[in-house]
């Protein structure tokens, strides 16, 4: 098919490591439009190990639904769209499944080439070896041992600008290409070169007949400037041909594609970009899956790109607990882990990476890893993000973008919006998009191929647009009404004190009418840095907002019996449902279990827990003075997030399945 041929149905299929998600796009009235989505579990590794297989499963759904027809006789999916509507257009694959790159990366100085060849590959799953430049301290030995021992899948050459300084680059080929002479031929890595156009035929002459060399504009063409687009194809080229180098899973369905397998987090940096040139305001964009986390920051103009290949919900579940600790989880616990609960809990989900929380005590352990890992990524971004403090609360976020199911998966949007106010902790007033049907992943590559189909998907259905999160900053123990909410509606109103410590959400389609609310701060509190705020609803808009007034930056309750009050209180206040009572025995120490044993009481006997002590925890749920005392100053405010009350309580933790699930 031409390049010039415009494409009419388009297929996207991305591969995730625990799930395949396969959109269909059409022209429809005109536009393009999601015709329909489908989800199902990868088909990677025992007993299958054939992405094809997955995805054959998920076509036929979506044939059985359209009457569309996919394949062609050699088993394809059929390109371009034939006159009897079977095939389309333009099919994208994208994945994050399997191991990540590792590569070396080569620069000039840290601040300059290593820096913009570190964006470079942000968009790319890579596990970086090592950092070779001219303050690096090593010698020249010590970088050929780096190659040779550590096996890279990726050498990436930046460094010097155009028609600036060569000597010093040339010196790093000279190591490189020994250490590739010392290496089997079927086992060198490719070569990215993205440096100083002036030494291109230098790499050719030193490269060329050692290995697959790809050669990119220069990343860094002036100490001032920065361009990707040409040297992330080529990475999306050597990440693809590395998905099928280890594997022959990745190999059919990257043949039959019109784009070669490209990494999934590559559209995620395309997107928020969008919507902060578009929307205005800074963008936040979080995918976390079960392998790989990906954090997109765009502010001051300036995207950062943060992919992390340990902190996942699955496959990367124990790396997860090595990045940040079992201490810092437990703090998001209403109860005290058992010795090796939060690791075998690790454990069980990397034996199993798409299984689901069985209990509320396993749902709250995996939201506090969730919550523990996106917080560190924040952290650790932040430093890049321009005009961003190190420490601190973050500025206003006019949008925030999320994919993957962990953040959108409980079923209720308000409790959506409650774990992203925990998780990212936003200022201001933001509004919040999901993709649930999986397109954010092809939307580069559309964009590239057809820029009228990416504007009108984004513009149209391919995000669902959740609600909008206001976030209330200031000393959250001065007063216990700290800002007043009004709801005015076809000449009526009504005022509702907003208290410090609570979240408070408002369902506005409840009205059917157009809707103005007004949040009204006391002095020293403010929204974004404002004391009033006024957001204005059409009747015809289905609209949720949820008022989050527990300060900024929030940290977990102090104690497990803070936690296991607030933590039900909080996804009460946002859902309208119920509390969740928690079990009592949650209350106990390990040590005051044990001594309990020792005295000859089971821990689950009603003597094992006083009543006294159980309705001082549930009976201060509705005290507002207990919740405001929790609460210290601004920079050091409570926080934190619950589980579902859509779940019912598991009395009985200690099931039958327990020593099936712990390995």
């Amino acid at each position: 098919m031409a390049e010039t041929t415009r494409v009419s149905s388009i297929l996207t299929a991305d591969f995730g490591s625990a799930h395949t998600r396969v959109v269909l796009v059409d022209i429809i009235d005109g536009t393009y439009q999601i015709v329909t989505h489908e989800m199902g579990r990868t088909t990677l590794g025992y007993p299958d190990d054939d992405l094809g297989i997955g995805l054959e499963r998920l076509l036929e759904n979506i044939t059985n639904l359209t009457g569309r027809e996919f394949y062609n006789a050699e088993a394809h999916v059929k390109t371009p769209e034939s006159r009897d509507g079977s095939g389309v257009d333009y099919f994208v694959t994208t994945a994050s499944a399997g191991r990540p790159l590792r590569a070396i990366v080569v620069g000039l100085v840290p601040e300059v080439s290593i820096d913009s060849a570190m964006r470079a590959i942000s968009g790319t799953y890579v596990e970086l070896l090592a950092q070779f430049h001219l303050r690096d301290g090593l010698s020249d030995e010590d970088r050929l041992n780096r190659i040779l021992i550590g096996r890279p899948d990726l050498i990436f050459i930046a460094g010097g600008t155009d028609n600036g300084a060569t000597q010093a680059l040339e010196n790093m080929f000279d190591i490189i290409a020994v250490a590739l002479k010392m290496t089997a031929r079927t086992d060198r890595p490719p070569i990215v070169y993205a440096g100083n156009t002036a030494l291109q035929s230098v790499v050719t002459d030193t490269f060329g007949e050692l290995t697959d060399l790809l050669i990119s504009d220069n990343i860094r063409p002036k100490v001032n400037q920065e361009q990707f687009e040409s040297v992330n194809i080529n990475l999306g080229q050597v990440y693809d041909r590395h998905r099928e180098a280890i594997g022959d899973a990745f190999t059919d369905v990257g043949d039959m594609s019109s784009t070669g397998l490209l990494p999934t987090a590559q559209s995620y940096g395309v997107v928020a970009e969008y919507y902060a040139q578009t929307s205005g305001g800074n963008v936040l964009a979080v995918d976390m899956g079960s392998t790989t986390s990906v954090l997109v920051g765009v502010f001051g103009g300036k995207t950062t790109t943060r992919i992390s290949t340990t902190k996942g919900l699955g496959h990367s579940a124990s790396t997860l607990i090595d990045d940040v600790g079992e201490d810092a989880i437990a703090q998001w616990l209403p109860f005290y882990p058992e010795a090796g609960e939060i690791r075998n809990y690790a454990l069980n989900k990397l034996a199993r990476p798409a299984s689901i929380p069985m209990s509320l005590r396993h749902m709250y352990l995996e939201q506090a890893m969730m919550r523990t890992a996106l917080r560190q990524m924040v952290t650790e971004s932040r430093t890049l993000w321009n005009g961003v403090a190190p420490a601190g609360k973050l500025p206003p976020i006019g949008t925030i973008i999320v994919g993957g199911s962990p953040l959108n998966g409980t079923g209720d949007y308000a409790y959506n919006l409650l774990l992203l106010a925990e998780c990212l902790q936003p200022t201001g007033v933001t509004q919040v998009k999901v993709d649930d049907t999986g397109i954010i992943p092809a939307l580069s590559a559309i964009a590239r191929r057809e820029p009228t189909a990416g504007v009108q998907l984004l513009d149209g259905n391919a995000l669902h647009h959740i609600g909008t999160l206001l976030s209330i900053e200031g000393d959250m123990r001065r007063d216990r009404d700290i800002a007043k909410l009004t709801i005015s509606a076809e000449g009526d109103s009504q005022s509702i004190p907003l208290k410090a410590g609570k979240v408070y959400p408002v369902a506005l389609d409840d009205y059917n009418v157009d809707v103005s609310l007004t949040i009204r701060c006391k002095t020293g509190y403010s929204i974004g840095g404002k004391s009033k705020v006024t957001i204005e609803v059409a009747g015809d808009r289905s609209e949720l907002l949820l008022i989050d007034v527990r300060g900024r930056n929030l940290v977990p309750p102090a104690t497990v019996e803070d936690r296991m009050r607030l933590l039900p209180a909080w996804v009460s206040g946002a859902t309208f449902e119920e509390p969740v009572a928690l079990p009592e025995e949650w209350a106990l120490s390990p040590e005051a279990t044990s001594s309990l044993m020792d005295d000859g009481i089971e821990d689950n006997s009603p003597a094992a827990t006083s009543n006294e002590s159980m309705d001082q925890i549930y009976g201060a749920m509705d005290d507002d003075e207990a919740l405001d005392n929790v609460f210290t100053q601004e920079g050091d405010g409570r926080t934190d997030d619950i589980f579902s009350s859509l779940l019912e309580d598991d009395d009985d933790d200690d099931d039958d399945f327990d020593s099936l699930r712990n390995m």
